[in-house]
């Protein structure tokens, strides 16, 4: 198993070598600081799992350390060393998130109690992350977000029936993995799944793709074709974007759902198949259904069960799970370095943006990233790039705009670009602003700039 490494951080090299020999000799691997500019080096550069922490330091003080591991939302667990005389300041420093702190003189059993108790605290709050293992392993779909469940939740309720299912949702949502999970999670596990997109067919050859066609049945057809309702027989057919068929298709379509039997182009003999239908659309169904656009009995037909699966911008706490997962994939298919890691300003950079494209706008994203940058490290200017190379033209070039939305959204993007240019240190972008960071962090609580959470204080 990976040893525990730990960064000791003090300006004293005799408290250094005493918790170096006790660590070591428990089996944890230990680096050592004795400044605070060195330890934040070092935490740049090297995996680190604890830090032990003292306040009193040379060249970057212990607090401003903790400061900056809070402002990039490093998640490293931190115990304070503390002095006698500076045990208000180490109370001060549990409010930034350090989680505990030892008293000078240093005690060789209470070190190891504390580092123990730590890391075990630590390795529970961290077991719901196998969710993520087992969520994918189950739907193949990445996040554990509270909207999120109660797709799978869905899914599993959806795959215990034979019941028709609508799956409502935004382009680039995941629909279609909605479908495929709820059929390979019902029995038996070897059925066909047959998919058809509605929106990407031409209307002249949906009744051929739904329902087959006969040699000589139109020009071209040469031999027989066995349509998608005649392969899906004892499986699950699957029709996306259902929303964007004409109502003729509509009609033929709903005869089909009701008596399971069909022609084929051309045929006479009437086919009999046994399937379970699920559709998918972007679109308001009941809204086209009052247009005058979808036929209202072929959407009661359809909607026995409806899923609707959010979009990106309401599960953003998956976004950082579905970026590494996209970045893994992406470097496998690829043969680049499997070890790309993304700075905390990508991170928030990724979770700020709105992606009107959704889960498949990010995975585009991310392959472009790793295409178009080949080091090992992703930073929030080419995240911001690499978003921007697709981005559709703002609202700010509508005319319909008013001023006040026009300003509103040009502050939003111009705070974005400059935390983006500062790696989201809020310090570092208020200063830069001119603006105190309480300033800026009610602009970025007004503007929907969701960077680091609020319980972290204004300290940053």
């Amino acid at each position: 198993m990976k040893k525990t490494r730990t960064l000791i951080v003090d300006d004293d090299p005799y408290i250094r070598e005493g918790i170096r020999d006790v660590l070591e000799h428990e089996g944890y691997e230990t680096l050592e600081a004795g400044d605070g500019k060195t330890a934040l080096d070092l935490l740049d550069d090297e995996p680190i799992d604890l830090l032990l922490l003292d306040l009193e330091l040379p060249r970057v003080p212990g607090m401003r350390v903790l400061e900056t591991l809070m402002e990039r939302k490093l998640d490293i667990p931190v115990i304070i060393i503390s002095g006698k005389g500076s045990i208000p300041t180490a109370v001060e420093s549990m409010k930034l998130g350090a989680l505990d702190f030892i008293e000078k003189p240093v005690d060789a059993q209470r070190i190891l109690t504390t580092v123990r108790n730590i890391l075990d605290r630590i390795s529970r709050q961290r077991a719901h992350r196998l969710s993520l293992d087992e969520a994918f392993t189950r739907y193949a779909m990445v996040g554990t977000s509270t909207a999120i469940h109660t797709v799978y939740e869905a899914i599993d309720r959806a795959a215990a029936t034979k019941a028709k299912v609508l799956i409502i949702g935004e382009s680039g949502t995941g629909k279609e993995i909605v479908a495929a999970a709820i059929h390979r999670l019902g029995p038996p596990p070897d059925r066909a799944f047959i998919a058809v997109n509605c929106a990407a067919i031409p209307e002249t050859l949906i009744e051929s793709e739904l329902f087959g066609h006969t040699a000589g049945a139109f020009t071209g057809a040469r031999v027989d074709h066995k349509g998608s309702l005649e392969l899906a027989h004892k499986g699950t057919l699957f029709l996306d974007e259902v929303g964007d068929m004409s109502l003729m298709m509509q009609a033929k379509l709903l005869r089909a759902l009701e008596t399971k039997e069909f022609r084929r182009v051309g045929g006479e003999r009437t086919i009999h198949s046994d399937f379970r239908v699920i559709a998918a659309t972007n679109k308001n169904l009941l809204g086209e259904v009052e247009r005058g656009n979808f036929r209202e009995d072929l959407y009661y037909r359809l909607s026995v069960i409806t899923i609707t699966v959010p979009p990106l911008r309401e599960r953003t706490e998956d976004i950082d799970p579905l970026a590494e997962f996209f970045i893994r994939r992406t470097s496998s298919n690829n043969g680049t370095s499997p070890d790309i890691q993304t700075t905390t300003g990508a991170k928030a950079t990724l979770r700020t943006h709105a992606w009107p494209g959704n889960v498949r706008e990010l995975g585009n994203t991310i392959e472009r990233l790793i295409v178009m940058n080949p080091g090992t490290i992703l930073d929030a200017r080419q995240v911001r790039d690499a978003i921007q190379q697709h981005e559709t033209p703002t609202t700010a070039n509508d005319p319909r705009q008013s001023l006040k939305d026009a300003r509103t959204q040009f502050e939003r993007e111009f705070i974005i670009a400059t935390l983006d240019s500062h790696e989201w240190r809020i310090r570092d972008t208020a200063e830069s602003l001119g603006i105190d960071r309480s300033h800026l962090w009610k602009k970025m609580r007004l503007l929907g700039i969701d960077a680091v959470d609020e319980s972290e204080g204004h300290g940053q």
